[in-house]
């Protein structure tokens, strides 16, 4: 994994370490987030190594058919990246090279999903940011439902945007006018609140997460298809109407920012555009103004 040149915390644990391989059935796999290091998993070098080294361990499985993407505890998932090394950033082009090494391994859980693995997320407590990310790399999110229970994209709240993914892969999920509002407000929304936004697609109380990820994992469940709602669906398939939407937002943020905070424009020009944008392109253009904004 290439890190820019930011270098390990000397704490790091040892390689494989901090992500579980368990095989609960025949043809499926559970990664479990679990670093020794840390209270709550931080997606910081250490950890996305091992996760690396997961996926390169499972991927050649032939008989691979479900994989479910879960922490330590029902209520214990992520908390997003690690803001010590984002902090640490002060060149762009290293900021756009650890974006590319976020979204190169949440792209290799999506790439499982497209050759027909069922890919699953199973979080609870805490979701916000670059945990919020892998979870849209994957077919389903189950979430627990429970007050700590909070999902959301904060970055552009601390001058950055979500550069794994977010920008691409939200809008594309539930369309651009509810993914404008999630990244540009940096809220975290409770469990049922992100069910209705179709930011999760099953609610199951905790200590029935694990079963029910398993179950959809399986294909003995599956969620009920999401729908963007009409607004959304018209709003994607149409640039004009992206076009207002975008600037109406633009609006909105100016006001609120006085245009001193380019981090939500920058987000704002992504998410409008994504689902007319090849995925590819758009996490290109997603990394390099991560690493602008980053080194700012």
């Amino acid at each position: 994994m290439d890190t820019g040149g930011i270098p390990f915390p000397p704490d790091a644990p040892a390689p494989k370490s901090c992500v579980r391989i368990e095989r609960p059935e025949t043809g499926v796999v559970r990664l479990v987030l679990d670093p020794p290091h840390r209270k709550l998993a931080v997606f910081d070098l250490p950890l996305m190594r091992d996760l690396e080294l997961a996926l390169a361990e499972i991927e050649p499985e032939v008989g691979l058919k479900g994989l479910v993407v879960t922490g330590r505890e029902p209520l214990s998932f992520a908390a997003g990246a690690d803001l010590d090394v984002l902090g640490s950033i002060h060149d762009a082009g290293q900021g756009e090279v650890l974006a590319r090494a976020g979204q190169a391994l949440f792209g290799r859980i999506a790439a499982l999903g497209q050759r027909g693995v069922r890919t699953v997320a199973a979080v609870g407590g805490p979701v916000p940011g670059g945990a919020f990310e892998i979870c849209l790399a994957c077919r389903w999110i189950v979430a627990a439902k429970h007050r700590s229970t909070r999902i959301g994209l904060p970055e552009t709240q601390l001058g950055i945007l979500p550069g794994w993914g977010g920008t691409q892969r939200l809008p594309r999920r539930i369309g651009v006018p509810k993914a404008l509002d999630t990244i540009l407000t940096g809220r975290l929304h409770d469990a049922k609140r992100a069910q209705r936004l179709g930011l999760v697609d099953r609610l199951t109380h905790p200590e029935y997460l694990e079963r029910i990820a398993l179950d959809v994992a399986t294909g003995r469940e599956t969620p009920a298809p999401r729908s963007r709602g009409l607004a959304g669906a018209l709003v994607d398939r149409n640039p004009l109407a992206t076009l207002v939407v975008g600037r109406l937002a633009e609006k909105a943020v100016l006001a609120r920012t006085r245009g001193h905070y380019p981090a939500p424009i920058r987000a704002l020009k992504l998410t409008a555009s994504a689902p007319r944008t090849p995925l590819e392109r758009g996490l290109n253009a997603e990394a390099r103004a991560l690493g602008e904004l980053a080194a700012t």
